[in-house]
């Protein structure tokens, strides 16, 4: 029984990277994690971890060691979570990761109304326009906006929204008006730097596709920026419906081509499988599907 204490401990040291990281995730000493390390390679005789002043590695006995090991502590936190959901509501802390703009529009609302929902659940959100990894920053639920990259994780589709382009009043009386897809390339594009091909286009008309290579001086990899940009007549882009509905409705800006398709931004919901089964996850995944339902 000793060992599957300290097994768990192991698991927790290797996934954090480091003895200070795994004290910090369990609530203990660094010296209480080394030691119990150490009462582990002598129990089984054999050495797991390199250590060096900078990192830690697995040896390979440590590789074949760590699956078992991961195993039990993810059966260790099902059983724990089942326990849990006898209770009438979750509780600890939920931790979600989601994109600056959208974020702020659509996710701090969300997450004051769940919180209030359920009063002894804490949440503890991130916003970075950067993909973070959900292993080693022990994210819940990650907000993802465009397209999905990670292959051992699982996506709940919340929404799809189309792309406008859209432009200033003030860049178009100062450019001109482009009247079709072919016309753009002679404009100023802000490029936003995180899209698949942010250079090239494809606009669709009753099938008909028109493929267009653009030009910008303005190159950012954050979609606020792209925005804020835009709206100060630095050039033209298209963005997701959701980031400038209000803008076309208020006349400070113009959408371009309307009868023209230029693409549809999803939104999903990214979890970890194993943690699917934690009430505070199904619980918050079910409440904002529910709430975007109505928004698309």
């Amino acid at each position: 029984m000793g060992n599957l204490k300290h097994m768990v401990i192991f698991y927790h040291v290797v996934k954090a990277q480091s003895f200070s990281g795994a004290a910090r995730q369990l609530g203990i000493a660094r010296s209480a994690v080394s030691r119990y390390i150490s009462l582990l390679e002598a129990d089984i005789g054999t050495r797991l971890l390199n250590r060096t002043t900078r990192q830690l590695s697995l040896t390979e006995a440590g590789k074949i060691y760590f699956e078992s090991c991961a195993r039990i502590a993810e059966e260790v936190e099902v059983a724990t979570e089942r326990v849990s959901q006898l209770q009438d509501e979750p509780q600890g802390t939920l931790k979600v990761a989601a994109p600056i703009s959208l974020g702020n529009k659509f996710i701090v609302p969300l997450v004051r109304a769940f919180i209030n929902r359920y009063t002894a659940l804490n949440v503890e959100l991130l916003l970075d326009d950067e993909v973070i990894d959900m292993v080693a920053d022990n994210i819940d639920v990650s907000i993802r906006v465009g397209w999905l990259h990670d292959s051992n994780l699982i996506a709940r589709k919340l929404g799809n929204w189309p792309r406008y382009l859209c432009a200033s009043p003030g860049y178009l009386e100062q450019y001109g008006r482009p009247e079709s897809p072919a016309q753009l390339k002679d404009h100023e594009w802000i490029i936003f730097t995180r899209l698949p091909t942010p250079f090239h286009w494809v606009f669709t008309k009753n099938k008909r596709q028109e493929r267009i290579q653009i030009k910008g001086r303005l190159r950012t990899n954050n979609a606020e920026a792209v925005h804020s940009t835009l709206l100060a007549g630095s050039g033209i882009t298209a963005q997701a419906a959701f980031l400038v509905d209000d803008d076309i409705k208020a006349g400070r800006l113009e959408r371009l081509l309307p009868e023209w398709e230029c693409g549809s931004v999803g939104m999903y919901a990214v979890f970890q499988d194993r943690r699917f089964q934690q009430a505070k996850v199904r619980l918050f995944i079910d409440f904002i599907c529910e709430k975007f339902n109505y928004l698309t």
